[in-house]
């Protein structure tokens, strides 16, 4: 008579075991985590900050990301935020190349409740002594859909709303690409 508890014990064993494998390889090839490294040279303490150029129809759009990028970085509190160039050893500077803003679900009243956005950007860190590039993206897409809540709908203009929620997903996006070099 065969143990049928045995016998799917050593299958679920069998099935396991490339996964098992994997793990050990991966642990010993310096695979590592998110967020621990970092594209930033090691001598650079701080950043300047200058606006975004902004080429979109959204007047607000490059102070609004601008605000979301340097409050990113001094959450993450990896380097000092400066206004400028002046003695930063590091420049980040961005335009805004594109927004668009669709609406993807409509609500029974008929207005919009869910909106995707897309920005378009380019965005260059450099080293402020040599001029040097340390990060480029000179297509960065942000694309994401966000609901409307509904009272928003009735007491404001929901596009004002939307560019608040985008400017800091954004925001977080570019700092993230920076710094864990993705």
């Amino acid at each position: 008579m065969i143990d049928v508890s045995s016998a799917m014990t050593a299958r679920d064993l069998i099935r396991a075991l490339p996964a098992a494998l994997l793990g050990i390889l991966l642990a010993g090839c310096g695979y590592h985590l998110a967020g621990h490294a970092s594209a930033l040279p090691a001598g650079i303490t701080s950043i300047g900050i200058p606006l975004f150029v902004n080429h979109t129809n959204q007047p607000e759009m490059g102070q609004r990301v601008t605000e979301r990028v340097i409050d990113e970085f001094s959450t993450r509190g990896r380097v000092r935020i400066l206004p400028g160039e002046d003695g930063a050893q590091a420049l980040l500077k961005g335009v805004i190349l594109s927004y668009t803003q669709n609406p993807v679900v409509i609500s029974e009243k008929g207005r919009a409740a869910r909106y995707e956005i897309m920005i378009t950007a380019h965005v260059t860190l450099l080293e402020t002594a040599t001029e040097k590039v340390l990060w480029e993206d000179d297509h960065f897409v942000f694309k994401r859909q966000y609901d409307l809540p509904e009272t928003t709908q009735e007491t404001s203009d929901p596009e004002i709303f939307a560019i608040e929620g985008v400017a800091g997903d954004f925001a977080a996006s570019v700092v993230t690409s920076i710094l864990e070099g993705f």
